[in-house]
């Protein structure tokens, strides 16, 4: 019982800044990455959503990245962590992985 229980509640790896992921998974090696420094993430990545087509996000976020191909941009605020930082960047390499 107290193993399934504790396997529930237990958090996503994606959310485990220590977790260890299969880097061989990457779509791509060679990215070419833009970051926009916002004031209002919420605002600028609802805005990059729309402008791709994508319609927004329709929840609430503390950073965001958008990925083409060899291109990628990830949106964070002024004061931001290496966690998120790189939660993004790997999005860049990786795709939508969560």
């Amino acid at each position: 019982m107290l193993l399934t229980s504790t396997t529930l509640f237990a958090e996503p790896a994606w959310r485990n800044p220590n977790a260890k992921f299969d880097i061989s998974k990457n779509m791509t090696t060679n990215t070419n990455v833009k970051l926009i420094v916002a004031d209002d993430v919420q605002k600028v990545c609802e805005a990059e959503s729309k402008k791709r087509g994508m319609g927004g996000f329709g929840y609430g976020v503390d950073a965001c990245s958008f990925w083409d191909k060899n291109a990628c941009t990830i949106v964070v605020e002024k004061r931001t962590s290496m966690h998120m930082l790189g939660h993004e960047l790997r999005h860049c390499f990786q795709g939508d992985f969560h």
